[in-house]
């Protein structure tokens, strides 16, 4: 009887292994093949696995790429080649893996996006980056070149055909041609874009489109609604009460004075009419996928009428929605626009949502080199230009970070023998921040503390052309953020014969250029007192970074002149209420703008008195700013006509914070357009301090777009923030007032 009750119990127990070891039996499998879009980017997809619940662990070249709750994801490789991948599945404690040897080819692909950068300029960016591959350009006026980057400098506005063709037999003797017409504008920068606001009850549409890159002397926002013209003009926002229900594309295109079109942009949107619909109700679950080139979609969120259904809008095209979380690619990198619609049981729009998404090219390689400046032993010439469609350049020596470059190249002076690190970081056209590339240099030179700060100071003369300024015809102040947060002439010098400037032996520091030609000059009376990168104000000025002998920093005066008119504008410039007076205020310059076209078109310069008069002036709708180191400015509104033409005491008073009127009220938006604000150290290294004139929102950012914080900064008072725990790098603060926005780049560089 125990004989057989040991047999039986032996039996059992070997089923119920068995039965347990079925029980948690799993398989890792998966498939990997080429994106349709990119090549290089690899599809795993690892449904084929028995494991219905598992985590996937994927692995690349013996090193962890990421861990995931989904079966399939996007693998980018740089270059072309042969890589190991393995998946390994953990399924509640079942683990299994399985590795695959695959091997990445370069498909050819012509296709490129077209950058503009300065009057008749384009670069021409490819998607291609195999380092074998070859190129043939033609640019559609005759020029035609081989560089992996196009390039080409337009002569004259017009449509042009540009063409691309690229062959690489290292990968196959593959060979792509791709062609598309571009709209060349020799005015300026072009670039529509807009967005927008919508009301879901009353179908009440608003368009901004002030962050648009357009010439405001020279342009017309033109709307559509489904291809209808609906506005055209000179108005950036566009107002509407949508009638009906219905999917809607709203276009924004703008057009140069030749009627050419520079630029166009349109999204698409979808009012319900107005009617609160609890069983329709459309969610959108997006998240980036590792490389930020394409998104995961979830609708599960959403709550359909039965009988309905889903419907996505991306990248084009209109599709159903499976039930299912998916993958989207885009075929072109930039903002995208993702939709989600429900439909009820009679085919009809009940409702729609939509995200906004940045979406980047794959990873791009920073590449540099340097080299040393023939007979001298400090200079070294920083070259980046074998990165391949880079267009900004930050450069680090030892960590430390040195300046920002649009040109691949500048010259470096070190101040003391020494190995040094140099590296490079670099931003393509399309915004994608690329890899980090460094190099060793030794360095044999004589130490030097100080530097040098040189430009060309250019005047317009007579003729309404550019010109540099003669031997003492121009003044040049150098700006130093004080101790405090307030800004101080801390040197002048004069132009030389040839226009140039030079500050000698200048200690590391930030500075800003102001230029002001001297009574003396002939052009005296059209040429406007300006700061570096041509700025009227000081909170507009371009900050130059001295780390190092600094070339090249020229200063293009804005100008401007009262053509014959009858007007007449005067006034007084004072200080404010408990100021102690004081001998003259000639360091006040006064504006006057036209603001039919946003252009200064005179200045003066107020007396010992503080006074201040333009005459000659023109029938028309004006401005008048006064301008002076750490105020904010407040416009006087002008309009000079028949009715009226001569206007007195027109004055200003100015305190620490502001130069104001005295004898108009100003609307918010008004005030809005003339904060100033600063931030000091820059760069900083594990703080910084705020100030700002107006009480308002500070949102700072870094290269990518993600919020590092937020907060909220009281009017004339310093605020410090901690930063020693930010990586060294660009940051972006954004300050929002009332709407309006102020952007300033910070530098965080920890020693």
């Amino acid at each position: 009887m125990n004989k057989y009750l040991l047999i039986f119990a032996l039996i059992f127990a070997v089923v119920s292994h068995s039965n347990l070891s079925k029980a948690q039996t799993c398989t890792a499998c998966f498939t990997a093949t080429a994106d349709s879009i990119n090549s290089l980017v690899i599809n795993l997809d690892a449904s084929c696995s028995n494991a219905p619940n598992a985590l996937y662990e994927w692995h690349v070249d013996g090193t962890l790429y990421t861990v995931f709750p989904f079966p399939s994801i996007q693998l980018p490789f740089n270059v072309a080649g042969t890589h190991s991948i393995k998946l390994i599945i953990n399924d509640q404690g079942c683990i299994d893996s399985t590795t695959q040897s695959i091997t990445v080819f370069q498909d050819c692909n012509a296709n490129f996006y077209p950058y503009q950068f300065g009057n008749g300029n384009y670069y021409f960016i490819g998607n291609n980056n195999s380092p074998t591959a070859t190129y043939s350009w033609t640019y559609g006026d005759g020029n035609v070149g081989n560089t992996t980057m196009g390039y080409n400098n337009y002569a004259t506005s017009g449509s042009y055909s540009v063409c691309c063709i690229v062959s690489d037999t290292a990968q196959g003797g593959c060979v792509d041609t791709f062609c598309q017409v571009i709209t060349v504008n020799m005015v300026s920068t072009c670039q529509a874009s807009f967005t927008y606001s919508l009301d879901p009850l009353t179908g009440y549409i608003f368009a901004d489109a002030s962050s648009s890159q357009y010439d405001p002397s020279n342009y017309s926002m033109n709307w559509y609604i489904n291809n209808i013209p609906v506005q055209s003009g000179s108005n950036v926002s566009y107002v509407n009460i949508l009638g009906a229900v219905g999917i809607y594309d709203l276009k924004l295109e703008i057009t140069d004075s030749n009627q050419l079109v520079c630029s166009d942009f349109t999204q698409s949107l979808y009012w319900n009419g107005g009617v609160l619909n609890p069983i329709c109700y459309p969610c959108i679950t997006l998240s980036m996928n590792a490389t930020n080139d394409s998104v995961y979609l979830d609708a599960s969120c959403s709550v359909i009428p039965a009988g309905g259904s889903l419907k996505w809008y991306a990248n084009g095209n209109m599709f159903a929605d499976n039930g299912m979380p998916f993958m989207q690619g885009f075929s072109s990198f930039g903002l995208q626009t993702v939709a989600l619609y429900s439909i009820d049981s009679n085919g009809n729009y009940c409702d729609s949502t939509f995200q906004y998404v940045y979406t980047y090219a794959p990873p791009c390689l920073s590449c540099l080199t340097v080299t040393q400046v023939p007979s001298s032993s400090s200079d070294y010439v920083f070259d980046g230009s074998c990165t391949p469609g880079a267009t900004t350049f930050y450069w680090f020596v030892d960590n430390n970070y040195v300046t920002t470059t649009n040109t691949a190249q500048f010259v470096y002076s070190f101040s003391q023998s020494g190995t040094y690190s140099v590296c490079l970081q670099t931003v393509n056209a399309l915004g994608n921040s690329c890899s980090q590339a460094c190099t060793s240099v030794l360095v044999n030179t004589p130490t030097a503390t100080q530097f040098n700060l040189s430009g060309t100071v250019y005047k317009v003369d007579n003729t309404y052309t550019y010109a540099p300024a003669t031997a003492n015809e121009a003044k040049v102040y150098l700006i130093k953020l004080m101790t405090g947060g307030f800004l101080d002439a801390i040197d002048s010098t004069t132009t030389d014969a040839n226009g140039m400037y030079t500050f000698v032996n200048k200690p590391i520091d930030d500075y800003r250029i102001k230029v002001a030609l001297q009574p003396s000059s002939p052009n005296y009376a059209i040429n406007i007192p300006t700061y570096y990168n041509s700025a009227l104000m000081w909170y507009n000025a371009q900050v130059i970074t001295l780390f190092g002998n600094t070339y090249s920093k020229d200063v293009y005066m804005s100008y401007g002149a009262n053509s014959a008119g009858s007007g007449f504008i005067s006034g007084n410039v004072f200080l404010g209420s408990n100021k102690p007076t004081r001998s003259g205020n000639a360091d006040v310059t006064i504006i006057l703008i036209d603001q039919s076209n946003q252009q200064a078109i005179a200045y003066a310069k107020t007396d010992a008195n503080g006074n201040y008069s333009f005459s000659n002036v023109p029938y028309g709708t004006y401005r008048v700013y006064g301008e002076l180191l750490n105020r904010a400015s407040i416009p006087d509104n002008i309009i000079v006509s028949n009715a009226q033409s001569s206007f007195t005491n027109k004055n200003f008073v100015y305190n620490d914070n502001v130069i104001k009127p005295t004898n108009i009220g100003l609307s918010v938006s008004e005030q809005a357009q003339t904060i100033a604000w600063s931030i000091y150290p820059n760069p900083a290294n594990n703080q910084f301090t705020i100030r700002s004139s107006v009480e308002a929102t500070l949102r700072i950012v870094d290269i990518t777009g993600r919020q590092i914080q937020q907060v909220r900064v009281e009017m004339d008072k310093a605020l410090t923030l901690d930063c020693s725990q930010w990586q060294s790098g660009i940051y972006l603060m954004e300050q929002n007032y009332q709407g309006n926005k102020k952007t300033m780049k910070l530098v965080i560089n920890h020693e």
